[in-house]
């Protein structure tokens, strides 16, 4: 589905902003939890800036206490007949400047600003993903 402006005409001086209805922007946001979509391509494709499209997803409850979603991934040259292992891919993204990883239990990293005690991390991570 693709969704329609109003057709109203531009008045001087002013931009025209386009507008949409509540269902069309909630058929836009359902686009995005497709398999393999994005936003960024959603929003492309309906001519809306991808904050706004996130801003819609927000409002209407998408993405809220979703863990990230992981793949099955194939280790070239690993023989098929052993049973597969689980690998973590440590260091793939580097911490951005004035930041440190700090490691959850678990084994999942999070980003924190440099200084900060990795207990006390652990524990917000902990508590504002038990309050959901």
């Amino acid at each position: 589905m693709t969704a329609t402006p109003n057709d109203d005409p531009p008045t001087p001086g002013k931009q025209n902003r386009r507008s949409f209805t509540d269902e069309e922007k909630l058929a836009i946001v359902l686009e995005t939890e497709r398999p393999g979509e994005t936003v960024s391509s959603a929003a492309r494709r309906h001519g809306v800036v991808t904050s706004m499209l996130s801003r819609w997803r927000a409002e209407l409850g998408f993405g809220k206490g979703k863990r990230a979603k992981l793949v099955q991934v194939a280790v070239a040259g690993a023989s098929s007949d052993v049973p597969s292992t689980p690998v973590v891919l440590h260091d793939l993204l580097q911490p951005p400047d004035g930041m440190t990883v700090i490691e959850l239990d678990d084994g999942r990293r999070v980003f924190a600003p440099v200084g900060s005690d990795p207990d006390i991390v652990r524990r917000h991570v902990i508590e504002r993903e038990t309050a959901r």
